[in-house]
C-alpha cells in the first residue's frame, strides 16, 4: 500500500469558502494536505494530516521567516531555491518580488506531490513547480475566474490558453464550466467534472415542505453584492409584482456594504417596504434562517452551479434560478425547481406566481425531488470520493 501523498490545497487565504473547508477535511481522512497562505482568522483543525503553513503579509513577520524558509531550501534543495530567486525576478517592483518569493518558497520546501489551485487566474504564478521537482498541478474551474474574467479580458483568456494545456488536469464543478476548457486548448481526457461538496450538516436541517399561512410571500437571495448577482433584477421582478396587487416580501442576504445602486433603484421604484437588505450570516445559522422563507431566488448572470441554490434544496426551499451556467443541471422545471430567463424580470415575477399558485402536494414533489438530487449527487461523500480518485490517479503515476 502506497503511503499518503502531500496534497496543497491552495487558495492562498487561510480559512476559505465552505466547500473549500469542506474539501480539506475530506481529503485529509486518507492524505496529508498542505494549506499555504496567509491565516486571516486563527484557524484550527482536528486532523493531525492538515499542516497549515503561513505566510505572513505584515513585512516585519514575513521577512525573517521567509529568510529562514529560504536558508532551509538551500540547504536541502539549491537547485529549487535558485529556481525561486529566478521566478520571483520576472515580477515587475520589488515588493512584488519580495511577495512572490514569500510564497514560493514554502511551496518549494514541502513540495507537495499536488498542488490543486483553487484560483484558475493565479494559474501562470505555479507552472514552474513542475520544472522543480515531480509535482502535479490541478486547477479547479470555479465560477466568474473561468466563466466571465477570461471573456471580459483579453489577456486572462490568452493566459488560460496559454497555461491551462500544460497542467496534469482541469477540475470543473459542473459540465457547463467543464465545456468552457476547451476554449482554453485544453483536451477533453484532462477535464474532470467533480460537482462541488454540500456538507453534511445542510442535510441534517432538512424538512418536508409545509405551506405557510402567513403573508406575503417571501422570497430571498443570497450571496455577495455584485453586478453577476443580477440582484437588480430581483428587484425589478418584484417592482412588477407590487404593481400586480401580488403580496410579496424579497429579502437580499449579503455581507458588506449595499451597492449606491440598488439602494437608489429601491428608492426610485418606492419598494422600500417590500425589500430588506441583511448581512451575511453563519452558515448554521443562515439554514435556519433560510427556513422562514417560501422560496429561493436566483436571479444570476452567470454560476457554475451556486452553492446556496444546493444548499436550499439541501434544507427542503423551492427553489427559482434563471438558467445561467451550469444551473439547468440541478434546477429542472417541474421536477427540482423553476427555471427562467437570464436578464428577464417579467419572467422572474410571472414564475414567482406560478411557483406561489402550484398545487401544494405538487410542491411538495418538487422540493423532495430536489432534495434527492442533492443528496445523491452532490452530498460531500459523493465529491470527495471523486476528488480523492483524481488525486491517487495522478499520485500513482510516479
Amino acid at each position: 500500500m502506497k503511503p499518503p501523498h502531500k496534497i496543497a490545497i491552495y487558495t492562498g487565504l487561510i480559512p476559505n469558502t465552505t466547500f473549500i473547508e469542506t474539501l480539506i477535511a475530506g481529503v485529509a481522512k486518507e492524505h496529508n494536505v498542505l494549506l499555504f497562505g496567509t491565516v486571516k482568522k486563527k484557524t484550527r483543525y482536528a486532523s493531525k494530516r492538515i499542516t497549515i503553513i503561513d505566510t505572513p503579509t505584515s513585512l516585519y513577520r514575513n521577512i525573517p521567516l521567509t529568510l529562514w524558509r529560504a536558508l532551509k531550501l538551500g540547504i536541502k534543495h539549491p537547485k529549487r531555491l535558485l529556481l525561486a530567486v529566478k521566478e520571483a525576478k520576472t515580477y515587475p517592483t520589488t515588493y512584488i518580488k519580495w511577495l512572490r518569493f514569500s510564497r514560493f518558497v514554502p511551496v518549494l520546501l514541502y513540495a507537495p506531490d499536488i498542488f490543486h489551485l483553487q484560483w484558475t487566474s493565479r494559474v501562470d504564478r505555479w507552472l514552474f513547480l513542475k520544472s522543480a521537482y515531480p509535482c502535479h498541478i490541478i486547477v479547479s474551474l470555479l465560477g466568474s475566474q473561468a466563466a466571465i474574467l477570461p471573456y471580459i479580458n483579453p489577456e486572462v483568456f490568452s493566459r488560460y490558453q496559454r497555461c491551462l494545456p500544460k497542467v496534469d488536469a482541469i477540475h470543473a464543478i459542473s459540465e457547463h464550466l467543464g465545456s468552457q476548457a476547451t476554449n482554453f486548448n485544453v483536451r477533453s481526457e484532462r477535464v474532470h467534472v467533480i460537482p462541488t461538496n454540500i456538507p453534511e450538516v445542510a442535510f441534517s436541517y432538512y424538512k418536508p415542505f409545509e405551506e405557510r399561512d402567513a403573508q406575503p410571500f417571501q422570497l430571498v437571495s443570497v450571496g455577495r453584492h455584485h453586478w453577476v448577482k443580477g440582484y437588480r433584477y430581483g428587484i425589478q421582478a418584484v417592482q412588477q409584482l407590487v404593481q400586480s396587487g401580488i403580496n410579496v416580501h424579497y429579502t437580499i442576504i449579503a455581507s458588506g456594504s449595499i451597492p449606491e445602486a440598488l439602494l437608489f433603484q429601491v428608492n426610485q421604484l418606492g419598494l422600500q417596504d417590500y425589500i430588506t437588505f441583511k448581512p451575511g450570516l453563519p452558515q448554521t445559522t443562515l439554514f435556519e434562517h433560510l427556513q422562514t422563507y417560501d422560496a429561493l431566488l436566483l436571479p444570476s448572470l452567470s454560476e457554475g452551479i451556486a452553492n446556496v441554490v444546493l444548499e436550499a434544496m439541501a434544507i427542503g426551499l423551492p427553489v427559482i434560478s434563471t438558467n445561467c451556467g451550469g444551473m439547468a443541471e440541478v434546477v429542472i422545471p417541474d421536477k427540482t425547481g423553476w427555471l427562467v430567463p437570464v436578464r428577464d424580470a417579467k419572467a422572474l415575477a410571472n414564475t414567482v406566481v406560478d411557483c406561489m399558485r402550484v398545487d401544494i402536494e405538487d410542491k411538495r414533489k418538487i422540493v423532495q425531488q430536489a432534495y434527492d438530487l442533492v443528496n445523491t449527487n452532490y452530498h460531500e461523500t459523493h465529491s470527495i470520493s471523486k476528488m480523492l480518485r483524481l488525486y491517487e490517479g495522478l499520485g500513482n503515476r510516479d
